[in-house]
C-alpha cells in the first residue's frame, strides 16, 4: 500500500500574509502553539515561511514590521500525491502541501512523517503477525539474546503452550532440546526429528540475517505424519 503526503499531513493549517506584522504573528504563534506557518499570497499560493526562528532574528526591530522582509522565501512545495516514502528524503522540517494549482492544502512536518511511518510499520507487523498466525507449521524465533519472539497459533496448539506465557522467555528455559543457540553461534542452518511426547517432530531451524550479522533465529516444526 502506497502512503500519500496527503493521507497524513496536517489541514486547517495557520497561513499567514506577508503584510502582518511580528507582533501579530507572535501572538498567532503563543495562541495557536506552534513555530511556524506558510505565507501565501492572494491566490492562495505559498510564497514564504515564516517560523520563531525568524522572530527571534528580528528582537530588536519595530514591531510593526511586516514579516515579508524576514521570512523565508525560498520555499520547497511538494504534491499532495507524492509518496511519503519520497517526501522523507526531503531535508526540511516543514514542507507546504500544494494541489495542481499551486494552492496550499495542508503541511506536512516531521511530527506527520515519524506518525506516518510509525502507523505503517504497524500495519506492516500486525500483517506480518496475521501470515505467522495462519500458517499450518509452528513456528519459534528467538532474538541474538535467545529470547522467545514469536511463537504462533500453530505452535501452540502443537506444544500446548500458550504464547503470552513464554515470549520474552530464554528459550534453553522452555525448549531446552531444541538448543537454538547453536544455529545462533555458528550461522548455519540445522534440520533434525524430535519426539515429544509419543509424536515426531521435523524441525528446521535458520538464521535470521541482517547485514552480515545474526540476528536471530527461526524454527519450523510439524508433525511428520504433516510431511505428504
Amino acid at each position: 500500500m502506497i502512503v500519500l503526503v496527503r493521507d497524513v499531513m496536517s489541514r486547517g493549517v495557520l497561513k499567514l500574509r506577508k503584510n502582518q506584522t511580528i507582533k501579530e504573528v507572535n501572538q498567532l504563534f503563543l495562541d495557536r502553539v506552534i513555530d511556524g506557518a506558510p505565507v501565501v499570497d492572494d491566490n492562495g499560493k505559498v510564497i514564504g515561511v515564516f517560523t520563531k526562528t525568524h522572530l527571534m532574528r528580528a528582537m530588536g526591530k519595530p514591531l510593526d514590521t511586516p514579516i515579508e522582509r524576514l521570512m523565508n522565501k525560498n520555499v520547497i512545495s511538494i504534491g499532495e500525491t507524492m509518496p511519503i516514502e519520497e517526501a522523507m528524503n526531503i531535508p526540511v522540517g516543514r514542507l507546504p502541501v500544494v494541489d495542481r494549482d499551486g494552492k496550499m492544502v495542508g503541511w506536512l512536518t516531521r511530527t506527520d512523517l515519524a506518525s506516518a511511518y510509525l502507523e505503517h510499520y504497524k500495519t506492516a507487523i500486525e500483517g506480518l503477525a496475521g501470515v505467522v498466525d495462519s500458517v499450518a507449521h509452528g513456528i519459534i524465533s528467538i532474538n541474538s539474546d535467545l529470547e522467545i519472539t514469536v511463537f504462533n497459533k500453530t505452535a501452540e496448539k502443537l506444544w500446548g503452550i500458550e504464547a503470552q506465557k513464554i515470549i520474552g522467555l530464554p528459550v534453553n528455559e522452555v525448549f531446552p532440546v531444541m538448543k537454538m543457540e547453536t544455529v545462533l553461534e555458528t550461522g548455519e542452518p540445522v534440520s533434525f526429528k524430535l519426539q515429544v511426547e509419543g509424536e515426531l517432530f521435523n524441525i528446521e531451524m535458520t538464521p535470521v540475517k541482517s547485514g552480515g550479522d545474526i540476528r536471530g533465529v527461526v524454527a519450523e516444526f510439524y508433525p511428520i505424519a504433516n510431511l505428504c
